[in-house]
């Protein structure tokens, strides 16, 4: 590598941009003519980087995800908050990255606090009416992390991180109260909660279909348990070799046809997703709405590495949700808004988690809380070349005492593991990580290393709480079928 290809990754910043880090978005001066536009903001629960036909997925189908990319912009170096679920979702929902957001890890405890600013409360200034289905994780009901005390009007879904484990639980949540799903008392499977929640986001849209809205729907497709109703399995049983694949955790789903059975799990995603397109167009707001796609960290591992191998689920990239290679972090990013996104459009504008809530603020005309992490890639959607960028990305994470720190500066990537290795890597000629660079530039690795340690704060101390079991949200778990 030449001195000149060394300082451009080091700098990683292109002639003309501007650099930023924890300062407030800039704001872009966009004005709609009437209304506010809408804003829908999907994200997948450990979706993989190349689980989607526009990200070159082969095995599934995906035609309507497919078609948000075609009929808008597919960001090629789009990241998550974290590489597990709730700190994931505290940068998306605080605009903190994983040294600041309140929540950095998973585990029953841990909240967002009253004086912590979220997506649905900066939009809620601009007139939104804000609504969430799906997975929450940022607090339960006794805590005010929960979503009705966090900026959302109405909120269906799993407060807790086991509860979404679960497609056939016996209730969840409607704003504060038990909801029932009766159809799964018992051995039952009546009810495919994917379904009750895609339904009440639907119900949500069309209710306010004359004032702007925010429509988060955090799905928990595609997260095991593996299980999903025939009609989205049956059109994949016989394409692929039948592999048996069990939940080692006690009262869980396996799946007697594992492949088959992820397959249709992420087309009965995607077949929301199109309905929900056909469900605005009928109302006339398809072009008034801004829809986000996205995932909250790579592909799944562990038991299921196998699966995700199979179908190249975290494409080129190594390893899986729970590391802090690219496999684990790097996720798909789609944007669509007709007459504003040029249609086909590819951007590899380096973004993460924490820029959603400047942009989605810019979008809706209101100013974000001052001190986010986050930049606006409002003028990457719009097609402008005045783009602002980040000097770097920062992700942590605390497992006892051992603290596991990654940085994105450039083109290069370093990587701290917990025991203190590091790790440094050129995305740019190696983007599968399979090189160690780090005893080869050790300039590199003093200059991002510097980083680490500026990045963060002290975490909060959290009083721990009992964490839930299956028990609390699925009856008679341990005669529960395994296929």
């Amino acid at each position: 590598m030449n001195r000149r290809r060394f300082l451009q990754m080091l700098s990683g910043v292109c002639a003309g941009q501007t650099l930023a880090a924890r300062t407030p978005a800039r704001q872009t001066g966009l004005r709609q003519q009437g209304r506010r536009p809408n804003v829908v903001l999907f994200v997948a629960d450990d979706l993989g980087y190349g689980e989607l036909g526009c990200y070159g997925q082969k095995k599934i189908r995906t035609p309507n995800i497919d078609r948000l990319a075609a009929e808008g912009m597919r960001f090629t170096q789009a990241y998550a908050g974290s590489h597990v679920c709730a700190p994931s979702r505290s940068v998306l929902m605080t605009g903190l990255h994983a040294g600041h957001t309140p929540v950095r890890a998973n585990g029953a405890g841990k909240h967002l606090y009253d004086d912590d600013v979220t997506v649905a409360e900066v939009l809620k200034k601009g007139g939104y009416a804000t609504g969430a289905f799906g997975k929450w994780g940022l607090g339960n009901e006794t805590t005010p992390g929960q979503p009705n005390l966090q900026g959302f009007d109405a909120f269906m879904g799993q407060l807790e991180q086991v509860h979404a484990h679960f497609y056939y639980p016996y209730w969840i949540w409607k704003d504060n109260e038990k909801y029932p799903l009766p159809k799964n008392e018992g051995n039952q499977r009546g009810q495919y909660v994917h379904d009750v929640l895609h339904e009440r986001a639907l119900r949500f849209i069309r209710d306010n279909r004359d004032r702007p809205f925010f429509c988060y729907i955090p799905c928990i497709i595609p997260h095991v348990e593996l299980v999903v109703p025939e009609d989205s399995e049956g059109p994949y049983r016989g394409r692929f070799p039948k592999v048996r694949i069990n939940d080692p955790r006690p009262g869980y789903i396996g799946s007697e046809d594992g492949y088959a059975t992820f397959a249709g799990m992420v087309s009965r995603m995607d077949r929301g997703v199109g309905e929900i397109l056909a469900l605005l167009k009928q109302l006339g707001i398809d072009k008034d709405t801004l829809i986000l796609f996205s995932s909250d960290n790579g592909g799944q591992g562990g038991p299921w590495s196998g699966m995700t191998d199979f179908f190249e689920g975290n494409g080129p990239l190594r390893g899986y949700k729970g590391s802090f290679y690219e496999g684990g972090l790097r996720v798909p990013m789609i944007a669509r808004w007709p007459g504003r996104i040029r249609p086909g459009s590819t951007s590899d504008h380096v973004l993460g988690f924490q820029d959603v809530l400047p942009t989605l603020a810019d979008v809706a005309g209101v100013r974000p809380p001052d001190g986010t992490d986050g930049v606006s890639f409002l003028p990457t959607l719009l097609g402008s070349s005045e783009q602002p960028a980040h000097d770097f990305l920062y992700w942590e994470y605390r497992r006892g005492k051992a603290l596991a720190q990654a940085v994105r500066r450039g083109d290069w990537k370093l990587v701290k593991n917990r025991a203190g290795r590091i790790e440094l890597y050129d995305l740019v000629g190696d983007i599968g990580e399979t090189t160690d660079l780090a005893a080869g530039y050790p300039e590199v690795v003093q200059e991002i290393a510097s980083v680490l340690a500026g990045a963060r704060t002290p975490e909060r101390a959290y009083t721990p709480i009992k964490r839930p079991t299956i028990d609390d949200y699925v009856r008679q778990p341990s005669s529960r079928p395994s296929d």
